[in-house]
């Protein structure tokens, strides 16, 4: 892992955002261990991640007697995690990391002061958060109105066609049944039964990484 890592320098200063690389000049580089949780939902921030190498899942968790838990997003190399943080409120969500991860960390007043002072900063914030609104809105918009093959369905043809979507990088990490289960919000069983029928009907395939493939176009309905 810390072969060959990226520098704030390498990562940033080449990207066309330079407020993002004003910020996280003013981090500490950081090395997490996979599994390592980052924040709690419920907590309250204090810190923002500019993630340098590795991968971050962003993921709530029911209050029920069996909690549940949906992931809302897979944050990778580039990305700016945390920026609820800044109005000093709770976490709504929580963050782990799914591999072991390099960020350059961001003290709250730290990134304040350089958002004060860096106009270019605050559009590309301003920016992150309308994305992730447009996220948030289509991840509730999916698990309160669609069934669980819409869901997996939707995902898939996302994979297949490059597309933004709100599991962000999901679409190139190989997954076990149970992680894409976590993604839409539903049994490991379900998303097994599902997937069976869909490669024994030609539909999708499994490549040798693990990463299921949309072969023609899917069923509308299952």
């Amino acid at each position: 892992m810390r072969k060959n890592l990226p520098t704030v320098d390498s990562m940033w200063s080449d990207t066309g955002q330079p407020g993002m690389y004003t910020l996280a000049r003013e981090g500490q580089v950081r090395h997490y261990r996979k599994h390592t949780l980052l924040m709690q939902q419920g907590d309250t921030g204090h810190q923002l991640y500019l993630v340098m190498a590795g991968r971050l899942r962003e993921f709530s968790v029911s209050n029920d007697s069996k909690p549940r838990e949906i992931t809302l997003s897979i944050h990778g190399p580039g990305q700016l995690v945390g920026a609820p943080a800044l109005d000093g409120g709770p976490h709504c969500a929580s963050v782990i990391a799914l591999t072991p991860v390099v960020c350059a960390v961001v003290s709250r007043e730290s990134a304040l002061d350089v958002i004060q002072h860096t106009p270019s900063l605050a559009m590309d914030m301003l920016k992150l958060a309308l994305q992730r609104v447009r996220m948030a809105t289509e991840t509730t918009r999916l698990a309160l109105f669609s069934d669980a093959y819409s869901r997996l369905s939707a995902l898939l043809q996302a994979q297949s066609e490059g597309s933004v979507d709100p599991h962000g990088q999901m679409r190139q990490l190989p997954m076990t049944h149970a992680q894409i289960a976590q993604h839409i919000g539903c049994s490991r069983e379900m998303v097994s039964r599902i997937l069976k029928e869909l490669v024994t009907g030609g539909y999708v395939v499994r490549e040798p990484d693990r990463v299921y493939r949309v072969c023609k176009r899917l069923p509308e309905r299952w």
